[in-house]
């Protein structure tokens, strides 16, 4: 299909970065997320046609369903238009549409603290190189080896709930291994946030 020269979508408003953060933050998400940050179906459908969103097909329980992430297009927009970064590595729709019910449950205050695993390992990195700069050698590579080693990793997303405290949010699938879970435990400990899984 020949790509338009002239986008759809020319001008962009609040609802539109309430999506595209959303989409950025937790990978996939569904219509009905979409409508909740105010974009009606033809707005999507002209972000869809402009490469800005993509549609995706899945199955649940049988069922052939549909939902939404952004493009590489559509993440460079986000970059652009709204200093989003750190995007969230999209993973299945299912894991993700998880996190997206976790996230559009929250108020609209912690939706906007809600940081990606991506930022959270790039923090934790960046923390590890201050500890160095500290002096405090044998910390750092205590740390930098349980990355390593995969004995940490991180949650899906942290967000401030209402009280200003951290939480970590996993999504639990049946691949998880104890280890992978334990991993996951030990991070939170060490950042010593709250920590909340839900298990799909």
């Amino acid at each position: 299909m020949a790509r338009r020269s002239k986008p759809l979508v020319t001008q962009f408003f609040n609802r539109d970065r309430l999506a595209f953060s959303a989409m950025h933050r937790v990978g996939h998400v569904s219509s009905d997320h979409l409508q909740t940050c105010g974009l009606a179906d033809r707005r999507i459908q002209n972000l869809i046609r402009d490469g800005l969103v993509e549609k995706v097909a899945y199955k649940r329980k049988g069922k052939s369903e549909y939902c939404f992430k952004l493009s590489k297009l559509g993440r460079e927009t986000a970059a652009r238009l709204w200093a989003l970064s750190y995007a969230y590595h999209a993973q299945s729709p299912i894991h993700d549409l998880a996190i997206a019910e976790k996230y559009f449950s929250l108020s609209e205050e912690s939706r906007e603290s809600w940081k990606t695993e991506t930022l959270i390992h790039k923090e934790f990195e960046d923390r590890i190189s201050n500890i160095r700069k500290e002096g405090n050698e044998v910390e750092a590579k205590l740390y930098q080896d349980m990355l390593k080693e995969k004995l940490i990793s991180m949650p899906d997303g942290i967000y401030l709930n209402s009280a200003g405290i951290e939480v970590g949010v996993e999504i639990l699938t049946n691949s998880y291994g104890v280890e992978e879970m334990r991993s996951k435990e030990t991070f939170v400990g060490i950042i010593g946030c709250q920590y909340e899984t839900i298990r799909v």
